[in-house]
């Protein structure tokens, strides 16, 4: 009988041809694609770039708030301001009026109010403190209402909260933005990647955003250093501030300068609108005005997180906060000025600002 062949050992440890690696691979690339497309899908709302022009066209906050007989985010004051008040008005755009923010008490013109009552409380005064923030207001509407406003409050202080926003035309932002929003558009529905890959869409749209972002920051910085035509706004705010600082004069008021910084990259050497800050500031010093950057207090935060909603850069209540903790010694050292030393103190000489 011929003696059986022994069997094989079946080689478990052959490893797969070039080929077969290959398809392995781009098998394990198309189910990874392919499970990124269905999170997009599931996470994708709507394109971002719908949202782009409601933070730059002028329109009032959606949120309910308490407004006074001025139509200001306040309370009304008495009038004539009763014995042993220093009040305080602050000027300003949306970023003083809080929008974005539903509680009142939680932006930054009540914050500064509510810090320095007690401290002034320990010196025999009572403080208050008005929100004369304005959502899509310029230099010019701050003129008129300090005209309106200012016999009424009789402001011991008035403090111009000036957003780098506030030396361009907003009517050219809007402009500017409706011209990138409709190449956006336009663009896109050209594309057969944007229109069927949700994938492809969030990835085209970081890019984008990224490219808004960079043309926004020229657009600002040319406003205050650019030719004639784009620096007219800047021009026009200057003449404004002069104008607010010498009726403030007049009523008795101490006037002060705070620029307030755009809310987008603080990156210590890299923030794109720092020179633009420090041009406004330059300004306030020529003009001898106490004047106040808040950039500093906010250079290393992650900006994200100090905006509203991720369409609108307007400071959040964090935000505020950052701003009332820095601007609150800069109000007390307006404010110390038109109050009498206490007895064996004595009174604090002016400051000297430097020229450029």
């Amino acid at each position: 009988m011929a003696k059986p062949a022994p069997l094989r050992k079946a080689n478990f440890s052959r490893r797969p041809s070039p080929a077969q690696h290959l398809g392995l691979v781009i098998f394990g690339l198309l189910l990874g694609l392919l499970a990124s497309e269905a999170a997009c899908r599931f996470l994708y709302t709507t394109p971002w770039y719908e949202g782009l022009l409601d933070d730059q066209v002028r329109r009032e906050p959606t949120q309910a708030v308490h407004r006074n007989s001025l139509g200001l985010r306040d309370i009304d004051y008495a009038s004539p301001k009763p014995p042993g008040v220093k009040r305080v008005l602050f000027l300003g755009d949306s970023f003083t009026f809080g929008s974005g923010v539903e509680r009142d008490d939680a932006v930054f013109p009540e914050l500064v109010e509510h810090r320095l009552a007690g401290v002034l409380r320990e010196r025999g005064y009572e403080v208050e403190a008005m929100n004369g923030g304005v959502p899509g207001s310029l230099t010019g509407d701050w003129v008129d209402l300090l005209a309106h406003a200012g016999p009424l409050f009789q402001p011991d202080v008035v403090v111009a909260v000036f957003v780098l926003r506030d030396g361009t035309s907003l009517s050219a932002m809007t402009d500017f933005f409706g011209a990138i929003r409709n190449g956006v558009v336009r663009r896109n529905l050209e594309s057969l990647l944007y229109r069927h890959s949700y994938l492809w869409r969030t990835f085209s749209d970081g890019v984008d955003r990224k490219q808004v972002s960079t043309e926004y920051a020229r657009a600002i910085n040319l406003a205050f250093i650019g030719d004639d035509r784009q620096t007219r706004e800047w021009v026009r705010a200057r003449e404004n501030l002069r104008r607010i600082a010498a009726a403030s004069e007049r009523m008795g008021a101490r006037f002060g300068l705070v620029v307030f910084p755009l809310l987008a990259d603080l990156d210590e050497g890299s923030y794109p609108y720092e020179h633009v800050c420090k041009l406004v500031a330059q300004f306030g010093h020529e003009q001898a005005w106490p004047t106040l950057e808040l950039l500093p207090a906010y250079m290393g935060q992650d900006a994200t997180s100090l905006w509203v909603s991720p369409d609108s850069q307007h400071p959040n209540e964090r935000g505020h906060r950052i701003a009332a903790e820095a601007i609150v010694p800069f109000v007390k050292g307006l404010l110390d000025r038109t109050m009498a030393p206490e007895p064996g103190e004595e009174a604090e000489p002016e400051k000297s600002y430097p020229q450029a």
